[in-house]
C-alpha cells in the first residue's frame, strides 16, 4: 500500500526516540502524507508536531495513546482531539503526577535488587523536556548506569510484566476514556487488538461508544488483519492503522502501516467536531 495516513506514532514527549519535528520530518521522507501524533497520555508535543508538520510539508491529525483499563490492560487512541480541552488536560495531569509515583515505585524496587539509579536526574530530565515518564526512561538509566547490557534485557529482568521491578501504569477505565476523547471532540480506537487480546469484549465497548478498531499495526501478521477487518465490519467499527513508531532502530518505520484517505475520511465523519487536514 502507498503511504497516505499514519496514525500511530510517538516522540519524546511520552517514550519516543525523536522529537516532533524529527519525526515528522522522517515521515514526509518516507512517504506520508497525513500523520497522527499519539504520545501516551500527553498532549504536550503536538504544538510542536503541527509547526514540524507544516515544514515537512504533511497534514498533522491530533492525537494521544490513553493507558486505559477493561477487564485488562488497553490503548484508546484518540484522533482529531483539541489538545487544549480543560477536562482532558486536567485528567492528563493526573495520569502524570501517577506516572512520576509509579516511578518512585520503581526506583525504589530496582534499589532493593542491587541495580539502583537516580530517580530525582531522571525525573527532572523528563519534565526539562516537557515528556511524559515511562518504563522506556528508567530502562535507559538503567543501560546508562551500567546495570543491563541492553535496553531489551532492562525490560526482561526488571521492568516487564514479570520483571523484578514491574509496576503497573495508573489508568482509566475504558469508558471513561472513550467518553474523555469525545469530549475533546475526537474519535476513540483501540490500539493493537491482536496484543490486548480482548475480542469478546468488543461489542461492550461499542456499547461505550468506541469508534475504530487498529487494523494495521506492526503486531498483526495477514490473519490478525483480515480478522480484525471483518469484526470492524461486523461492529460497524472504523479501521485505522498506524506504525506505532518509536524510534529510528526499527522496523517498524513511518509509514510501514498505514490506512487511505477514504478510511481517514470516514474516521473523521466520526469526530464531534470538524477537523481540517490542510
Amino acid at each position: 500500500m502507498q503511504p497516505y495516513a499514519d496514525l500511530h506514532s510517538h516522540t519524546t514527549f511520552s517514550d519516543g526516540a525523536l522529537t516532533p519535528e524529527a519525526l515528522t520530518a522522517l515521515a514526509a521522507r518516507r512517504g506520508v502524507r497525513v500523520l497522527a501524533v499519539t504520545d501516551h497520555d500527553t498532549t504536550a508535543g503536538l504544538t510542536r508536531a503541527a509547526a514540524g508538520a507544516r515544514a515537512a510539508g504533511l497534514a498533522l491529525v491530533t492525537g494521544i495513546e490513553i493507558s486505559a483499563h477493561w477487564t485488562r490492560e488497553v490503548h484508546v487512541l484518540g484522533h482529531f482531539i483539541d489538545p487544549e480541552h480543560p477536562a482532558l488536560l486536567a485528567a492528563l495531569a493526573q495520569r502524570a503526577t501517577e506516572r512520576q509515583a509509579r516511578v518512585r515505585e520503581i526506583g525504589a524496587r530496582l534499589a532493593s535488587a542491587g541495580v539502583p539509579i537516580d530517580v530525582d536526574a531522571l525525573l527532572a530530565e523528563v519534565a526539562g523536556q516537557a515528556g511524559n515518564v515511562g518504563r522506556p526512561h528508567v530502562a535507559r538509566a538503567l543501560l546508562a548506569a551500567g546495570h543491563v547490557a541492553s535496553l531489551d534485557e532492562a525490560f526482561r529482568i526488571y521492568l516487564g510484566r514479570d520483571g523484578l521491578a514491574y509496576v503497573p501504569v495508573p489508568r482509566l477505565d475504558a469508558p471513561t476514556a472513550i467518553a474523555l476523547i469525545h469530549d475533546a471532540g475526537g474519535t476513540a480506537s483501540l490500539a493493537h487488538p491482536g496484543i490486548e487480546g480482548i475480542d469478546e469484549q468488543l461489542p461492550a465497548l461499542v456499547e461505550a461508544g468506541l469508534d475504530g478498531l487498529e487494523i494495521r499495526h506492526p503486531a498483526h501478521d495477514a490473519d490478525r488483519v483480515s480478522r480484525y477487518a471483518g469484526l470492524a465490519g461486523l461492529l460497524r467499527l472504523c479501521p485505522t492503522g498506524g506504525s506505532d513508531f518509536h524510534g529510528p532502530d526499527g522496523p517498524p518505520y513511518p509509514g510501514d502501516h498505514t490506512i487511505s484517505a477514504e478510511g481517514l475520511a470516514a474516521l473523521r465523519d466520526r469526530a464531534p467536531r470538524p477537523f481540517d487536514l490542510a
